[in-house]
């Protein structure tokens, strides 16, 4: 299955998921509520601050555990994986990098992508938290599918194989934080583990893949939760 050509992969990119977001029309924009706490000490800022946070903060999980709106941020996450995964300059990565033409690079390509996405999202605090495990959710659901229809695998061969997978993502954005927190030497170091399983001797790629997460990132940092979320205007930038 992991040996899979990606352009077939990539005959699936249009399909509509099953999902919740294909029942749910009226639940594609979650109502946000700032919440805000007025000041009673000019002097005590400090004090208000961490308090309006810790108070705005309960609310927001007060509001998303209410199933509807929790439905709303599940439809809105599998809507915006969707999009995210339709626009990954996939055949450009590919042809760039000279990497394999196989499920197992669209899964790593794939993998990388969510991660800055990700990155992203966790400063929105319990919300971003569930946006990510919905996001993961439709990750394994669109694995699952298209796992199935690229080749007749045994069922058990397949379930450990995605199990792999699973296993190798979650050792993958532990890697990843770990250069974004660090330097580009590190991260560098994570790129050529990762996206070119140690097997790349050509320095210049392993630096194109560096300067393409940072730049990517910079521009992700700037958006605003509404436009990332809400209206999901995420583009990816040009692998050049």
């Amino acid at each position: 299955m992991l040996c899979v050509p990606v352009r077939s992969i990539l005959a699936f990119q249009s399909k509509t998921f099953c999902c919740v977001a294909i029942k749910s029309r009226g639940l594609i924009n979650p109502n946000n509520t700032n919440f805000t706490i007025a000041k009673r000490h000019a002097v005590t800022d400090f004090i208000g601050i961490n308090t309006k946070n810790k108070v705005s903060e309960f609310i927001n999980r007060f509001q998303i555990m209410n199933p509807l709106n929790k439905s709303r941020y599940e439809a809105n996450s599998w809507i915006l994986y969707e999009r995210l995964v339709d626009q990954i300059p996939f055949d450009q990565i590919i042809t760039k990098l000279d990497l394999p033409d196989t499920f197992n690079s669209w899964f790593i390509i794939t993998e990388l992508h969510l991660w800055m996405i990700f990155v992203r999202f966790m400063n929105e605090g319990t919300q971003g938290t569930m946006i990510r495990n919905f996001i993961m959710e439709a990750l394994w659901n669109d694995v699952e599918f298209r796992s199935k229809k690229l080749a007749i695998v045994n069922a058990d061969i397949r379930h450990r194989q995605i199990k792999e997978l699973s296993d190798q993502l979650r050792g993958a954005l532990v890697g990843y934080d770990e250069g974004w927190l660090s330097n580009d030497m590190v991260l560098a170091s994570m790129v050529w583990r990762r996206v070119f399983n140690k097997e790349c001797n050509d320095p210049e790629k392993i630096e194109l893949v560096v300067k393409y997460i940072r730049k990517q990132m910079s521009i992700l940092q700037l958006q605003t939760f509404d436009s990332l979320f809400t209206k999901k205007d995420v583009k990816w930038i040009k692998f050049v």
